[in-house]
């Protein structure tokens, strides 16, 4: 599996972090496309926010079908 690291900073990112990213936050360069094998020890790149939106909507999906908020139409 091949996944975007920064050799500079050590770090790797995840898929979803490189959809948005393309150079590393921490030193600026271009993000390098790396094995599995070769990022071995990076550490994992974390957002130092967490995004509010996800424990919501697993909130309301884990309601029974009756206790569901109707969804607004705009």
């Amino acid at each position: 599996m091949t996944r975007a690291s920064c050799p500079s900073c050590r770090l790797r990112f995840t898929p979803a972090a490189t959809a948005i990213l393309t150079s590393c936050p921490e030193c600026g360069r271009p993000l390098e496309a790396a094995s599995s094998a070769e990022t071995l020890g990076y550490q994992l790149f974390g957002s130092l926010q967490p995004d509010a939106v996800l424990p919501a909507a697993e909130e309301v999906a884990l309601l029974p079908p009756g206790d569901r908020p109707e969804p607004q139409r705009g």
